[in-house]
C-alpha cells in the first residue's frame, strides 16, 4: 500500500495540473463572455452639428457608456451589440448648452429689516433651487456657471445634484458676492480690512466655489483688495461694475466682467462724459445714456477693447438685460405670458418689482439703443475678447435661446453663436477639456432637437432629449420632477 500510494512526483504535477488548467479555461471563457457583453447605450441615425469645425454629419451615432462619450462615428455600428440602441433618426445633436450667467441657486429679492435697517437680500429656497435645476436642464443646459450666491446653498446643490436627488445642470459658482450695505444676508459679504478680504476669499474657496463676485458698489481700492484676495486663495474675480472702468478693472487684474452695461464715465470722451456726468442721477437712465453717448471709435473704447482681448478677460454679455430693461413697459415683447410659467412664481413676482421704472420717452430713447448694444457686443467679439454667453436668469430656459438669437443679431454668424454656447463657453470657464464637444473621451452631455438650430436657433426650444454625464432625459420627464406655475 505504501508503494501504490508513492507516485512519481511528475504524475502528481500532471494530476494537480488539471484542476488548475479547467481554471484557466474557465477564466479565459469568463473573460471572453465579459469581452462579449453588451455594453453602454447606442444613439444612431441622427445629424451630428459640430460647431469647432462648422460641420453637420448625416446618420451619426455616439456610444455612450459610464457617463463619458466611449465611440463617435457614421453609418452602421460595427461593435459590439450596445445594451440598449436609441434610434434618433430625423433629430440634431449639439453638445450640451452652456448657461455662464446663471444664479440657480437664487431665490426672489427682498427688503427685509435686519438690526433697524432695510437690507436687500437674495435668500435661497431648497424648492425654488430645484426649480430652477430641472428647468435649465429642460431647455438643454448641462452645465451653468452661478455668479454669485449663498456658499453653503451654492454646495448644497452640488450635493443634490451629486446625489441624484435633484436633475439639473454641473454649476461652478461665486460665492457671497462683495457688496457694501443695504445688500446683505448669506449672499453678500462687505469685508472691512485687508485680512478680512482674504478671510472671506478663503471662506469661500474652502466651501467648492471657483468665482470671487465683486459688485458696482465698491471703490477702487476695495476691487483690487478683491482681486488680489481671489487670486492668493485660487479663486477667479468677476465682477459687475459701474462707476470703475472695464479698462481699469483690466489693468488692475480682473478674470471677468459681467452685463453689456460698461456704464463708466471713465470710458466717454470728454465732452461726452462732463454730459454724461452733469445728467447722472438715482433713476435707470443711465442704463441706455451712456450708450448714446459713447463712441465705439473713439480712442477710450478702442483703448478698453485691446486691454480685454489682450489679457483675455470674459465678458458675459447678458444681452437679454438690456432688452427686458428697455422694455419693462411692454414685457409680452420680451416676455410672453407662455415663457413665464418656466420661472418659479416668486422669482417672477420678484423679478416684475425690481424691472426699472421709466418715462415713455425713457424707453423710446432706450430701445433706440438696443442696436448699439449689439454693436458694442460684435466689436467685443471681433477684437478677440473671449464672450460668455448668459440669460442672467435662473439657468436657461426660453431666454437662453433669445439670448443666441440677440448675439445672432448682433452680426455675429450662426456656427459662432453656436460655438458661444458649447466650446466656447467651455473653453472660457476651464472645462473644455471634458464637455463642450462630442468627441470620444468627453463628458456625455448632449442635446437632441427635433429641428435644425443651424436654420433657426429658436430651435433651440425643440428639445427631444437631453443627455447629462449620459443620463438621459426628455424635457417632459425632467419639467415632471417639479411643479410649474400655469401662464399668466
Amino acid at each position: 500500500m505504501k508503494a501504490k500510494m508513492r507516485q512519481p512526483v511528475a504524475e502528481v504535477q500532471r494530476w494537480m495540473a488539471i484542476p488548475l488548467f479547467c481554471a484557466f479555461l474557465v477564466g479565459c471563457a469568463s473573460n471572453a463572455t465579459r469581452s462579449l457583453a453588451p455594453t453602454g447605450v447606442l444613439y444612431h441615425g441622427f445629424a451630428l452639428l459640430d460647431p469647432t469645425a462648422e460641420r453637420v454629419v448625416d446618420n451619426a451615432y455616439i456610444l455612450v457608456a459610464h457617463g463619458k462619450i466611449a465611440a463617435v462615428g457614421t453609418g452602421e455600428w460595427k461593435g459590439r451589440a450596445p445594451q440598449r440602441a436609441v434610434d434618433m433618426t430625423g433629430h440634431y445633436a449639439l453638445p450640451g448648452l452652456i448657461d455662464g450667467h446663471a444664479h440657480i441657486t437664487s431665490g426672489p429679492h427682498s427688503i427685509e429689516v435686519i438690526d433697524g435697517a432695510n437690507v436687500i437680500t437674495i435668500p435661497s429656497v431648497d424648492a425654488i433651487t430645484r426649480h430652477n435645476a430641472a428647468v435649465a436642464l429642460a431647455f438643454g443646459v448641462t452645465t451653468v456657471r452661478n455668479p454669485g450666491g449663498d456658499p453653503a446653498a451654492n454646495a448644497r446643490y452640488d450635493a443634490q445634484i451629486r446625489s441624484g436627488a435633484w436633475r439639473g445642470p454641473e454649476a461652478l459658482h461665486a460665492g457671497s458676492v462683495i457688496q457694501p450695505p443695504p445688500f446683505g444676508g448669506g449672499a453678500f459679504a462687505y469685508p472691512r480690512s485687508e485680512a478680512a478680504w482674504d478671510a472671506e476669499a478663503r471662506r469661500q474657496a474652502e466651501m467648492g466655489m471657483r468665482y470671487f463676485k465683486l459688485y458696482s458698489g465698491l471703490d477702487a481700492d476695495e476691487l483690487n483688495l478683491g482681486i488680489q484676495a481671489a487670486h492668493r486663495n485660487g479663486l477667479k474675480a468677476i465682477a459687475h461694475l459701474d462707476a470703475i472702468s472695464w479698462t481699469q478693472a483690466a489693468r488692475l487684474g480682473i478674470d471677468g466682467l459681467e452685463h453689456t452695461l460698461p456704464t463708466s464715465a471713465a470710458l466717454l470722451e470728454p465732452e461726452q462724459r462732463a454730459t454724461y456726468l452733469a445728467e447722472r442721477g438715482a433713476d435707470a437712465r443711465y442704463l441706455f445714456r451712456w450708450f448714446e453717448l459713447a463712441d465705439f471709435d473713439g480712442q477710450l473704447i478702442q483703448e478698453m477693447l485691446a486691454e480685454l482681448a489682450q489679457r483675455g478677460v470674459v465678458v458675459s454679455t447678458t444681452l437679454g438685460v438690456n432688452e427686458l430693461a428697455y422694455n419693462s413697459d411692454r414685457l409680452d415683447s420680451v416676455l410672453p405670458a407662455e415663457d413665464r410659467m418656466y420661472v418659479h412664481p416668486a422669482n417672477l413676482e420678484a423679478l416684475l418689482s425690481f424691472l426699472p421704472r421709466m418715462t415713455e420717452q425713457d424707453h423710446r430713447q432706450a430701445r433706440a439703443v438696443m442696436p448699439k448694444v449689439l454693436e458694442l457686443a460684435r466689436r467685443l467679439y471681433v477684437a478677440g475678447v473671449p464672450i460668455l454667453v448668459g440669460t442672467d436668469g435662473n439657468g436657461g430656459g426660453p431666454a437662453y435661446s433669445r439670448e443666441l438669437e440677440l448675439h445672432r443679431r448682433a452680426g455675429i454668424s450662426q456656427w459662432a453663436v453656436l460655438r458661444l454656447a458649447t466650446s466656447d463657453a467651455a473653453e472660457a470657464l476651464g472645462i473644455g477639456s471634458r464637455t463642450g464637444r462630442i468627441e470620444r473621451g468627453m463628458e456625455a452631455d448632449v442635446v437632441f432637437f427635433g429641428s435644425n438650430p443651424l436654420d433657426d436657433l429658436g430651435g433651440l426650444r425643440n428639445l427631444t432629449l437631453i443627455l447629462s454625464d449620459g443620463e438621459s432625459g426628455t424635457p417632459k420627464e425632467i419639467l415632471g420632477t417639479v411643479d410649474l406655475a400655469p401662464p399668466r
